[in-house]
């Protein structure tokens, strides 16, 4: 048991250098770094935190697999593609989100389990999947509004260097710059994301549920261990 609670930290001390390396870069490279990425940055590791310590405290054993998704997707989120991806490469945020669809749809996945949602019909358990990763991704969104408008954050990747935007009027501004246009899209290819889980789910099936069985296993453990 005390080896199993030990693994459960190993994505946190793996993120601890990356995120070390990556503010180091961060502030090598950019002369003008700005507050946000460096918080960003250096509270990236705390992600992987949250699920050892949900487990601890709720007394739960939520599957290592979401822990090592989560924290690979924070790494990829917070550390490549806020800090570096995004000044050269313009449909990251996009790719981003359509990976948000997927690591939450594994989420909802097993949150549901915990909730016997396997006695659900199956069309219900994937309608609450989908609806739960769109509310994960209104939430995100709001978030996004949030740091732009109280901490000039500019999460929502809409306010121009005005150097590029040159001689422009106001309706090819805001047409260029959208901030509704990119919450949209990012709503949108988060769906995408959830569909893509769906086929994982299916090739799954077709493999004789291997993924999903241990999974369904992980979550029946955690369940015996809280009843005691």
């Amino acid at each position: 048991m005390k080896n199993k609670r030990i693994i459960e930290y190993v994505p946190f001390f793996c993120m601890l250098p990356l995120s070390a390396v990556s503010l180091c870069v961060y502030l090598l490279v950019y002369r003008e770094s700005e507050f946000f990425r460096i918080l960003q940055v250096a509270g990236a590791p705390l992600i992987a935190l949250i699920i050892p310590l949900l487990n601890l405290i709720c007394r739960v054993r939520i599957p290592f697999a979401l822990n090592v998704a989560v924290t690979g997707f924070a790494f990829f989120a917070m550390n490549l593609a806020a800090v570096y991806l995004y000044r050269v490469f313009p449909h990251c945020d996009k790719i981003l989100h359509t990976l948000f669809g997927i690591v939450g749809g594994l989420g909802m996945f097993i949150l549901l389990l915990y909730g016997k949602g396997e006695k659900l019909k199956p069309w219900c358990f994937f309608v609450l999947i989908m609806l739960g990763v769109l509310g994960m991704a209104a939430l995100w969104e709001i978030y996004e509004y949030a740091a732009s408008a109280l901490l000039g954050a500019d999460l929502q990747r809409w306010m121009p260097d005005m150097n590029a935007v040159g001689d422009m009027t106001v309706n090819e501004f805001i047409k260029s710059y959208s901030p509704l246009w990119d919450t949209m899209w990012d709503m949108i290819v988060a769906i995408f994301g959830v569909v893509l889980f769906y086929v994982l789910v299916l090739a799954d099936k077709l493999c004789g549920y291997k993924v999903c069985k241990s999974i369904y296993r992980q979550v029946n453990a955690g369940k015996s261990e809280e009843k005691e």
